[in-house]
């Protein structure tokens, strides 16, 4: 099923069951890797560098035919398993993977181009361990293009920032025509509540790390860090980059339908036309953002070739 080497620690996919051995960290950083050797070692480097020392890392190799398998080969740190699936699961199957082999009380999602700030951990897990009552926690996010470079900073939370009840969050999601939570790399979660939630679900794969935040919502408040606290890349290779605008928006106007007919929420009339107008919004802005990211990739690719 998979193969064995050390370090890292390899496991063979195919169990979700609980990993055994010493004591479980306090925290789980889990990244899912699928032909990822472009932007995986910053990943890994960004991750291995938080000041948060409780903690483990898991990889989950998606059956990558690239240098992915080999980037974590050379990876000498006793707090990295890694996974490698026999075959290439769908992108959410294996996001769901990487959660379900992790040990730790607490959980952040990190995707295989993104990264974290040293202090981030360390800062979420401050949060969920001292302030009762909070499911879900997030900070702002940096958007930097394919090279790494600043796109936009200081990201999300508009509105949201401290500590705010599930219902107002969510009014803010519904209201905001994107995801003013944000992606995977920006939030931390219980383990307890993901598995009581069902995880990642694939209906809607654009608006999935979405609708797992309102899941999660229904086990307590919100908490937004207002510090940057990770960066998100934008490339055409993404979830985003590769959804083509009229599909984005139709999903996220299925995922707002929902939420606006979901009783426990309370919304209203108001915030049914609100969100009919930022639903566009959202999607020019996403398009304007990663038009510019192209537009620099191009322009870079042009001047090395001269």
């Amino acid at each position: 099923m998979g193969q064995v080497s050390s370090p890292p620690r390899y496991r063979a996919a195919g169990s979700e069951s609980e990993v055994s051995g010493p004591r479980p960290p306090k925290v789980s950083l889990c990244i899912p890797a699928f032909q990822a050797e472009r932007y995986l070692q910053a990943t890994i480097d960004s991750v291995l560098a938080q000041t948060y020392a409780d903690l483990e890392v898991v990889i989950v190799d998606n059956c990558s035919s690239d240098g992915t398998s080999d980037i974590v080969a050379n990876v000498d740190d006793d707090r990295v398993r890694v996974i490698r699936n026999p075959t290439t699961l769908p992108m959410v199957d294996n996001f769901n993977l990487a959660v379900r082999q992790c040990r730790g009380e607490f959980v952040k999602l990190v995707c295989a181009d993104d990264l974290l700030e040293p202090d981030c951990v360390a800062t979420q897990t401050a949060v969920l361990e001292n302030i009762p009552g909070v499911a879900l926690v997030s900070g702002r996010t940096d958007f930097i293009d394919e090279d790494g470079r600043l796109l936009v900073g200081g990201r999300g939370l508009r509105g949201i920032l401290g500590r705010h009840s599930a219902q107002r969050v969510v009014r803010k999601i519904v209201r905001s025509g994107g995801n003013p939570i944000g992606a995977p790399v920006c939030a931390m979660f219980r383990r307890s509540d993901f598995e009581r939630t069902g995880g990642f679900r694939a209906d809607s794969v654009f608006m999935m790390d979405m609708d797992l935040w309102v899941r999660l919502l229904r086990n307590g408040d919100f908490f937004g860090v207002p510090r940057t606290l990770a960066s998100f890349r934008i490339s055409g290779g993404s979830t985003t980059g590769t959804t083509s605008p009229l599909s984005q928006l139709a999903q996220q106007t299925e995922f707002v339908r929902r939420l606006l007919d979901d009783g426990q929420w309370s919304l209203s009339s108001v915030d049914r036309v609100v969100a009919r107008v930022k639903l566009y919004d959202g999607m020019l802005k996403r398009t304007l953002l990663f038009a510019m990211s192209n537009h620099r990739a191009r322009r870079r690719r042009s001047a090395g070739s001269t």
